[in-house]
């Protein structure tokens, strides 16, 4: 986004102010989970097209500089970069393979948060996409080996590191080009992620991820 200066030297001022303004609001609200839809907006989701303007190596670059050290504000501003499952011992390649098989996933849901909360996908579904994923991944077996608390957190953490790593990596590339309603939906998201939201609405917790006979091995 071009500066203020540079918008009042060719007469466009105070439309870059507007924009300005805008873009606070946005990243101040983003990582809010409102009840009520955005319908009728005149926004324009561009997610997924976004997305895809990043690749595999680039996106692991990202996560082997992320991966060397300690990172507050990793998710949503909000948590740092920290792991209690085996996830953390992976590599970089891996985290980028995953994330961009997430990628691909939420791309074929349309979700488009920018727009209406109703398009969120449900927590279960991100879920089991992650469990078949690292289930038959070259990390399968050590997944498989796995406390059932402990599988829940690898793939809890991976959703959310997965979608990061991405994000990052269009930061990255895209700079000032990366669009103000991208960086709004992406942190909607992972906010709705990190609390296992079912929907716009329905919040649940780590416990409500285990099968009852593990409930007690918390």
């Amino acid at each position: 986004m071009a500066t203020i200066a540079e918008h009042k030297s060719t007469g466009h001022f105070l439309p870059a102010l507007a924009l300005l303004l805008v873009s606070t609001l946005l990243t101040l609200s983003a990582c809010v989970v409102q009840d009520k839809d955005v319908k009728g907006s005149v926004m324009v989701d561009r997610s997924t097209d976004f997305a895809q303007t990043v690749n595999g190596s680039e996106v692991a670059a990202v996560a082997a500089e992320a991966d060397k050290t300690l990172v507050d504000g990793w998710i949503c501003g909000r948590d740092p970069r920290t792991f209690k499952s085996p996830y953390r011992t992976i590599s970089a390649q891996e985290k980028a393979e995953f994330a961009l098989a997430y990628r691909d996933f939420i791309a074929s849901k349309h979700q488009a948060l920018a727009q209406s909360r109703s398009t969120y996908i449900p927590y279960k579904e991100r879920s089991a996409f992650a469990r078949n994923y690292w289930e038959n991944s070259k990390e399968g077996d050590e997944f498989k080996k796995q406390e059932e608390r402990y599988q829940i957190a690898w793939v809890h953490e991976s959703l959310l590191d997965g979608s990061e790593l991405l994000f990052r990596a269009m930061e990255r590339k895209l700079g000032a080009g990366l669009d103000s309603v991208v960086i709004m939906a992406h942190d909607v998201e992972q906010n709705m992620v990190s609390k296992y939201m079912e929907d716009e609405r329905t919040e649940r917790t780590f416990s409500d991820q285990l099968k009852p006979k593990d409930k007690s091995q918390k």
